[in-house]
């Protein structure tokens, strides 16, 4: 593994939280701003709402992800017995308000145009659930190849080609997704699209799903 450049990561963090902090859309290395949210390997940490400036860790306590928090306003992180600390209160890196300062003007045409992969989790009762991207708007299950398997990987992959086909002549950008389920001997494939074009895109999975037959293909219910 090669040692971190401490350099280019404190380069990396002021050129994006100064656009983040500015309302301007900038992408540097890992981690990318709309001027409104500001993502880390396409996963939410920071957010300006009309009540204030929050930040998440997003489910990742990891080096890179404190280094971009330290450089907002108002957040003091420590760590401590291995537990973080967010303005001297004990932290989980659930989403947290640190200021009420007001949020800058951003470009309306760009909020929302960047892919967001963040991911919530779907409880299916007890401690059973799995985690879901929060702008897929479609999935299909993959449960392998054996001859008695449900859920065929060819069949998944052939109906997710084909609501891709579907975006792309919408001119709609997406990303394939996948995640584990609740079953170890199958994983969820998701079809994912920036935050602005969901509603649009869930419309036409159901169109799609309407005027074809599938086997596997599953609209995803809203945020």
């Amino acid at each position: 593994m090669r040692p971190i450049n401490q350099n280019n990561m404190r380069q990396v963090t002021k050129q994006i939280t100064d656009a983040f902090l500015s309302g301007r859309a900038k992408k540097v290395d890992n981690t990318h701003t709309d001027g409104r949210s500001l993502w880390l390997f396409f996963n939410k940490i920071a957010e300006h709402r009309e009540d204030g400036l929050y930040v998440s860790n997003c489910g990742y306590r990891t080096r890179t992800t404190a280094e971009r928090l330290r450089a907002l306003p108002n957040v003091s992180l420590t760590s401590k017995g291995g537990e973080w600390y967010l303005n001297g209160e004990a932290w989980d890196g659930e989403w947290r308000r640190v200021n009420t300062n007001p949020r800058p003007i951003a470009d309306e045409n760009v909020v929302g145009s960047l892919f967001d992969l963040t991911k919530k989790w779907v409880s299916i009762g007890g401690y059973r659930g799995y985690e879901e991207p929060v702008y897929a708007v479609c999935g299909a299950n993959d449960t392998g190849m054996w001859d008695d398997s449900p859920c065929p990987s060819n069949v998944a992959e052939a109906e997710l080609k084909a609501m891709e086909s579907v975006l792309k002549d919408a001119k709609i950008p997406h990303k394939l997704q996948t995640c584990e389920s609740s079953n170890v001997f199958c994983v969820h494939h998701y079809l994912v699209v920036p935050p602005k074009f969901v509603d649009k895109a869930r419309e036409m999975v159901d169109n799609h799903l309407g005027s074809v037959t599938t086997r596997l293909l599953y609209r995803v219910d809203a945020v």
